[in-house]
């Protein structure tokens, strides 16, 4: 695997597990959770739209990878200090004026292509996420290729979506595991 997948990929999972994004899990899953047979389901939806809007700035950030393949060491540079200053910023704790954001969920809207939207919304809405959505996006840029950028972005979704993935598997086997207890306690 080429090291900007793999880069890709552990941006998306410290992205999804970053402090900001960990406490919306919860409110993910209450959005996404009508069911337990649901719920796999409604994290693909999910992951088609973090896809609908990752992928595209993906294509983007390769053609303009492209276009600025000239002056590649000035844009390394500014955009290298610019993740860097908002790293530290996040670090420190100072709070961004018109960048916070509610993480209330109504759970009674937990369609499928509602899960669908949240996952186009929540791709470029983490405010925590933010530094590694853009050193993932100039990496992309860097690639100097739109199906590069593509690809990346679109592996850095899958990174997001894979934790979302694990938990809700664990809760299905949790759920069946219960099921079969009750169904075994009552035949006896």
């Amino acid at each position: 695997m080429d090291i900007g997948y793999l880069s890709a990929f552990l941006g998306g999972l410290l992205s999804l597990l970053s402090p900001c994004s960990i406490m919306l899990l919860p409110a993910f899953f209450a959005y996404a959770f009508n069911s337990p047979g649901k719920l796999i389901s409604r994290t693909w939806m999910f992951f088609l739209g973090l896809l609908v809007t990752l992928v595209p700035l993906g294509v983007f950030s390769g053609t303009v990878g492209s276009l600025l393949g000239r002056n590649r060491h000035v844009l390394i540079t500014v955009v290298a200090a610019i993740v860097i200053v908002i790293g530290v910023i996040q670090l420190l704790g100072i709070p961004i004026p018109g960048l916070s954001r509610s993480a209330e969920v109504d759970a009674s809207r937990g369609s499928a292509i509602s899960v669908f939207f949240l996952g186009s919304v929540y791709a470029v809405a983490g405010i925590c996420a933010g530094p590694i959505l853009g050193a993932i996006l100039v990496m992309a840029s860097l690639g100097g290729s739109a199906i590069y950028g593509a690809i990346t972005l679109a592996i850095y979704a899958l990174g997001m979506v894979v934790p979302l993935l694990v938990l809700a598997l664990i809760i299905l086997c949790f759920v069946l595991a219960s099921f079969l207890a009750v169904y075994s306690y009552g035949r006896f």
